[in-house]
């Protein structure tokens, strides 16, 4: 009894489907996860590393301003006048110094040459030890001041003229009554005795430290706290409280100054950092989710698109592969099916093709074997004959031209064997000592030959009929009235071969060898080029040595034309240095 199960048909386009929403659902939120929890860490390391610069730069303004403040309070000492003044005002504290119009005038236009332009100093004022006060502003500063009411006095002895920060501390020599204020002051003493002459002071307005760090962007809800080295709150000057460390809504950054000893305290609420992080982070949830509808949606709708044409393609494999070369899948689309149709159409293309070439590969393959028997006897026909004439010139004692025959059949040889592509050093020297004594005998005296191979490198495999077309190049078209010598040198340069045809005949000018080197480079054939009947073109013997060297062994291998010093040329030949194996 057979039994057949049920099973769920799943066509092609639900499975598309199922597998679109599958490809497309799980990496999106596999990656929307690990984005978002690398750009949450991201945004909490760049909103530390931004509380940190803020009050760094904090510091940095502090540092700058404190410096300006360090040299603006020296400026007394460098004033002969002013120093003239608290000389005459050294003697002890007492009540009711006068004062006269000229010390007044000569201090108050020093003391407001200092305040110039300003605008974050309450004011600048000079004490002396006799009690006198003097300011840059006579009308809201007394003109004495009070041993009681003036501690921090102390502290600028303890400094003993170095520049002090004071914190917050009520004064009373303000005629409008006292007056709490933040403070830079020093001990003044005279350059050559060092005696004490006095103090100078900076009193700086309630909103001064805002306008030193103006420059730096801190947020509208941010805390920033300002301490001496005693631990004393600078700014703010009413506050009481001290930076809550522990409160997770507030990022806290700190630093201290090494040249004020100032402390700086930063708090930066992180829902403020992390507001426009929030708005980018919905905009792109937004804008993922309206894309991965979209993309659901089309793939729904493109499934059936993709699986007619696929089934088109089925049914042509189908008769392609009963030996249907000749069919053709239609390209109905311009996608990946449409492309993977188009291969799928030249591959056939390019099967039936190659069947066709193998029986015809084989019809010209039997044709070339019966073409080379019969070229055999070209070659011995023209060995028979040199020998004949050779003979001959020895009979009649032509010892001369027996040697240039005996040499040309040695050019016939070398040059018809076709089955060595690569030869030995030794044998290309060979060809090319043979290939001289024959120009000898035409050119006489005027063509000299220097050969300079070392022994080791007689056996190194080299390509054949690579020197002979330099030196011929040379005779054609380095030749003129004097005498040539064409020197051949090989040596071994790294893991290369290099072989140099140097000549002292006529060489290039710039124009030429520019000609050369271009056709030289051009793997085609040069259409600006066409070399007449009988003319002597220069550079194509280089090309066809170049060009077969490259074409075989690629970059840097190849030749290399260089201007001698004095005349000639020098042609460098570089191949891979190898033996026989």
């Amino acid at each position: 009894m057979l039994v057949h199960l049920n099973r769920t048909f799943l066509s092609l386009r639900t499975k598309f489907m199922i597998l679109f929403m599958a490809l497309i659902t799980i990496p999106f939120m596999i990656s929307g996860a690990f984005t978002y929890t690398k750009y949450a860490a991201n945004v909490e390391q760049s909103t530390k590393n931004y509380t940190l610069q803020i009050v760094d730069q904090i510091r940095i303004n502090l540092d700058r301003y404190v410096k300006e403040i360090d040299r603006l309070t020296l400026s007394p000492l460098y004033d002969p006048n002013v120093l003239a003044i608290l000389k005459n005002h050294s003697s002890s504290y007492q009540k009711g110094v006068y004062l006269t119009a000229e010390e007044q005038f000569k201090m108050n236009l020093f003391i407001s040459s200092m305040a110039f332009e300003r605008s974050e100093i309450e004011s600048i004022l000079i004490f002396t030890d006799d009690g006198s006060l003097f300011s840059n502003s006579d009308t809201s500063v007394m003109n004495y001041w009070s041993q009681d009411t003036n501690n921090w006095m102390a502290d600028d002895i303890l400094e003993d003229g170095g520049l002090t920060i004071n914190p917050p501390h009520t004064v009373s020599y303000y005629t409008s009554g006292p007056k709490t204020v933040v403070s830079l002051s020093r001990l003044i003493r005279e350059p050559y005795t060092h005696s004490k002459i006095g103090y100078i002071k900076v009193d700086l307005k309630t909103e001064g430290f805002e306008n030193i760090f103006s420059s730096v962007q801190f947020g509208n809800n941010s805390k920033l706290y300002i301490y001496d080295q005693k631990g004393t709150i600078l700014y703010p000057q009413a506050s009481t409280s001290e930076p809550d460390l522990n409160d997770p809504g507030l990022l806290s950054a700190s630093t201290r100054s090494k040249y004020t000893g100032l402390q700086i305290w930063g708090q930066i609420p992180l829902a403020e950092l992390r507001k426009e992080a929030k708005e980018i982070t919905s905009y792109t949830l937004m804008i993922s989710l309206i894309s991965l509808a979209a993309a659901l949606l089309l793939a729904v709708l493109s499934s059936d698109r993709l699986v007619k044409p696929i089934r088109h393609l089925q049914s042509k494999m189908e008769l392609v592969k009963k030996g249907f070369f000749k069919e053709r899948a239609i390209v109905s689309t311009h996608d990946e099916i449409g492309q993977l149709t188009e291969v799928f159409n030249r591959m056939v293309g390019e099967i039936e093709r190659l069947v066709r070439a193998v029986y015809e590969t084989k019809l010209r393959e039997r044709d070339a074997e019966i073409s080379a028997l019969q070229s055999q006897m070209n070659p011995h026909f023209l060995y028979n004959t040199l020998e004949s004439i050779n003979m001959m010139a020895v009979k009649h004692h032509h010892l001369a031209l027996s040697d240039v025959v005996t040499n040309l059949g040695k050019l016939l040889r070398y040059t018809v064997d076709k089955r060595q592509t690569f030869v030995y050093l030794r044998d290309e020297v060979r060809f090319v000592e043979a290939y001289l004594q024959i120009q000898e005998l035409r050119s006489g005296d005027r063509l000299r030959a220097e050969i300079f191979i070392d022994p080791s490198l007689q056996i190194v495999l080299v390509l054949k009929l690579i020197l002979q077309p330099l030196v011929e190049n040379v005779i054609e078209h380095g030749m003129g009235s004097e005498p040539v010598t064409i020197r051949i040198r090989a040596v071994t340069e790294n893991d290369d071969l290099i072989v140099s045809v140097e000549d002292d005949g006529l060489g290039m000018d710039e124009a030429e060898m520019e000609q050369v080197l271009r056709r030289i480079d051009y793997a085609g054939e040069d259409p600006h080029v066409k070399q007449e009947f009988g003319h002597k073109s220069s550079g194509y013997a280089l090309r066809n040595v170049h060009q077969r060297i490259r074409l075989l062994y690629g970059k840097p291998y190849g030749l290399v034309l260089r201007k001698n010093a004095h005349k000639g040329m020098t042609v460098l030949i570089r191949l891979p240095f190898q033996w026989e194996e």
